[in-house]
């Protein structure tokens, strides 16, 4: 359940700084290559002729700008504000998610109605069909199928037990291995479809070895979006290659380049910044325990030189037995157990 963990205010603390970062070595590497030396006339008159054809902002446009910033505001405060929203009965909105916010504002561009074209809302459900990607909704609803196929058919526990040897390698290490390898992925396939495949992988691992999840996760998810070298590591890569003003020599160029400091630079700033914004170097939390084949015990000990009053406990094949963190097997049932 990362989505308990992952807000969008922590999220932005952890990512802006690579971001800014990754953007920086971008425009540095775009410039050596591709543009230090040329020089290109910029005819003021035609910008400000543009500008001014823009005109002022219409009442539809101003509509859709509150709606984005209402469903902003919405994400920076879901976690801290709307899911704390008392209710008859003690109850809350914790059955608020992003996803929520998200398909609220989508509902508000169907119901506020447009003044550009009377009687019709800024949003019609024709304008919709015509122009939403569904190729890519498609993608991303396949992808997601395809993960929960794995989870399923204990793919991915398969594979995680194969693969949880090599968390012993130290989160550093580790940090750099995964962005690495993901980085090198996605530029043989799309960042969506590589995240669905190697997500739910990495998610078994962490539960087969009882390390942090978000330590495993983290990289992998930022890595994704490392696809600098191909026009079929993203859908923005094959929208500048369908110009025809590129070729696969200058993607190959600036992509490797961009490609080892992202490996590098970017491993170790997704190092520093997870372990600062999710403490990814304490224990297994309770939070992700939430498998089938995970239990919450009562069980004391220590973890990483921190003392624990309960734990997380992997089930193994017994029943009513499951595996500690430093190795331990403990009869489940005869503790306080979720």
């Amino acid at each position: 359940m990362v989505a308990e963990a992952i807000t969008a205010s922590n999220w932005s603390a952890f990512a802006m700084p690579i971001s800014i970062l990754m953007v920086s070595c971008v425009f540095v590497v775009l410039y050596i290559l591709f543009v230090r030396g040329v020089q290109l006339e910029l005819d003021g008159e035609s910008v400000r002729a543009s500008y001014v054809a823009l005109g002022s902002f219409s009442r539809d446009e101003l509509a859709v700008a509150i709606i984005q910033v209402l469903q902003f505001g919405g994400f920076l405060m879901r976690s801290d504000v709307i899911n704390n929203v008392g209710l008859a009965g003690n109850k809350d909105l914790k059955g608020v998610n992003d996803a929520t916010i998200a398909c609220a504002a989508a509902l508000l561009c169907f119901v506020v109605p447009s003044v550009k074209r009377p009687g019709e809302a800024l949003l019609t459900w024709h304008h919709t069909q015509q122009h939403v990607p569904w190729g890519v909704l498609i993608l991303m609803g396949g992808g997601g199928a395809l993960a929960k196929g794995f989870q399923t058919s204990l793919l991915t526990k398969y594979i995680g037990q194969k693969l949880a040897a090599a968390t012993s390698m130290g989160r550093l290490n580790l940090t750099f291995f995964l962005t690495t390898l993901v980085c090198l992925v996605t530029e043989v396939t799309s960042n969506t479809a590589t995240a669905n495949v190697m997500l739910p992988i990495l998610a078994a691992v962490s539960l087969e070895v009882l390390l942090h999840p978000l330590a495993l996760l983290l990289p992998a998810t930022v890595a994704c979006s490392f696809a600098f070298m191909l026009p079929v590591a993203t859908p923005p890569n094959l929208i500048v290659f369908g110009t025809g003003r590129l070729n696969i020599k200058d993607f190959l160029k600036a992509g490797i380049i961009l490609n080892i400091l992202a490996s590098v630079l970017g491993s170790l700033l997704i190092y520093l910044m997870a372990g600062a914004v999710f403490g990814v170097d304490d224990a297994f939390p309770k939070w992700a325990c939430q498998d089938k084949t995970c239990r919450w015990v009562a069980y004391p000990g220590s973890i990483n030189g921190v003392q624990v009053a309960s734990q997380a406990c992997a089930l193994v094949k017994t029943k009513g037995l499951c595996r500690l963190v430093d190795g331990s097997i403990l009869n489940y049932t005869s503790l306080s157990a979720r």
